[in-house]
């Protein structure tokens, strides 16, 4: 058996005068979780005492101070029944869906309270409609408010060892790394021919090697296995080794796009079954998503009406030519679709580039790459703000409404890009292509072409309503940002 450690925070083992402080830190993230919730259900509650006294004079904030505090005990302890103190490791889709859950099952048993009581005339329906509404639109924001805050002071995240048996070890435990948001924070990276062997302990054989190992994680609670095969036999001999202090057992695939949503555990009898799905082949979850579709775009239209004259007014003005521009793009199925944006370009854009990409081999290959410029020639003025804000995209509500398009989901590609996706492609046309989506919300252009494929691919076999929900609101703050956009 051949072992070999990777990496490893010289920082964290060499200043064991701060492994004290790394115990304190769940206690630190939980405080941190607890502030931000706090916050929130005292704002949501108020609020909306406060707003409606306006409208019925009789019901005074001075009868609702003394159910203040009980009610945000409430809810507190739906969200700790939630498992969301501290929430370490829970993802941002599975947060929103664990909030929004519990946040609406609070509600109505405060509602069912009030009608079973008899006191409907204190707690106005109103008042606690929009407590819940303030409520379950600020407790996810607020909540990444916070947990940034924490990561930025240094206290967020606990240590744990990565072990795997896998070439992708090394890159599991960099993107942990880099996303502190987690709240595991990797010290140390293993990688080893049999994870099982590391911990097959036995008292009448003397191993220096594993000795040492074991002598440099003693006391860390958290370990990460990423098998290459075998993972329940790798999850045993951890467990009935009792030379470690690992308390959280946690199992990694090393293919990055599967995801919780895609596999579900089944307990059939005494074992143990993982049921692979594919929610948007399933009709009625299409049927769902299309739904969603349509309700957004029809309470969004008072908004967007005025919006769209306005950038059609500012088109014209900056540039002659049409305000709108269609692309042929492949769509369900692989079939041809023709989306609409404003035109951000000028007229004659496809002579301007040729011309542009012939004068500079660097840009060839840029263009080449991606399909995409940083410092686009053909871009208008109006043009380089709309691609900023993603603007230019509003008219593909259009294809939304003749069902070519989906608010959420994989961006339309062009045929030059089909064989940048590769044997994924059949994945990509399983789904009608989206607006707006994970690549959106992930760096857009500042990411590699082989990032974006694998981001729709995990969007296609792990999508849930929630992750819709999760990147509409990430699309929002993208999009006022401008991270990624040219």
């Amino acid at each position: 058996m051949k072992t070999t450690i990777l990496y490893r925070d010289e920082h964290f083992f060499s200043n064991h005068a701060a492994r004290p402080f790394w115990r304190s830190r769940r206690r630190m993230m939980t405080a941190f979780m607890l502030a931000s919730d706090l916050v929130c259900i005292l704002g949501s509650v108020s609020l909306p005492i406060l707003l409606w006294q306006f409208v019925r004079p009789e019901l005074l904030p001075e009868l609702y101070q003394p159910l203040i505090l009980p009610v945000t005990a409430f809810f507190v302890s739906i969200y700790l029944m939630m498992g969301l103190y501290p929430g370490m490791g829970v993802g941002p889709v599975e947060e929103l869906r664990r909030l929004s859950i519990g946040t609406t099952l609070g509600m109505l048993v405060l509602m069912g309270l009030s009608f079973y009581l008899r006191n409907i005339n204190l707690w106005s329906r109103a008042v606690l409609g929009l407590t819940w509404f303030f409520l379950v639109i600020s407790a996810p924001l607020m909540r990444k408010i916070f947990r940034r805050l924490a990561v930025l002071l240094g206290m967020w995240g606990l240590p744990v060892v990565v072990m795997g048996e896998t070439s992708g070890v090394g890159h599991i435990y960099h993107n942990l790394r880099r996303n502190r948001l987690t709240g595991f924070w990797p010290v140390l990276c293993v990688r080893t021919t049999s994870i099982g062997k590391v911990f097959s302990s036995s008292p009448n054989i003397k191993n220096p090697e594993m000795e040492a190992l074991r002598a440099l994680v003693a006391g860390i609670e958290i370990i990460i296995l990423v098998p290459q095969r075998a993972p329940l036999e790798a999850v045993k001999r951890v467990l009935l080794d009792k030379t470690h202090s690992f308390k959280r057992i946690i199992v990694m695939f090393d293919d990055a796009r599967m995801g919780s949503v895609w596999f579900t555990p089944l307990h059939l009898v005494e074992h143990l079954g993982l049921e692979v799905t594919h929610q948007l082949i399933n009709p009625t979850q299409r049927v769902v998503k299309r739904f969603l579709d349509l309700f957004l775009i029809f309470i969004s239209l008072p908004l967007l009406l005025p919006l769209w004259a306005l950038i059609a007014l500012a088109i014209k003005l900056d540039s002659p030519g049409p305000v709108f521009y269609t692309q042929k793009r492949v769509g369900h199925d692989g079939k041809e679709i023709l989306i609409w944006k404003f035109r951000s370009m000028v007229q004659n854009a496809e002579a301007v580039l040729q011309k542009y990409l012939a004068s500079d081999p660097k840009l060839h290959e840029e263009w080449q790459h991606s399909f995409k410029l940083k410092n686009d020639p053909r871009v208008t003025r109006v043009g380089r703000l709309l691609r900023r804000t993603s603007l230019d995209e509003l008219p593909q509500l259009w294809n939304v409404l003749r069902g070519e398009m989906s608010l959420i989901g994989p961006r339309p590609i062009v045929t030059e890009e089909i064989p940048l996706y590769g044997d994924y492609f059949e994945i990509y046309k399983q789904v009608v292509p989206g607006m707006t989506g994970l690549w959106q919300i992930s760096g857009r252009n500042d990411t590699t072409y082989q990032e974006r494929v694998n981001l729709d691919v995990y969007y296609v076999q792990n999508w849930s309503i929630w992750l819709d929900i999760h990147i509409l609101i990430h699309t929002v703050l993208t999009a006022l940002q401008g991270r990624g956009a040219y």
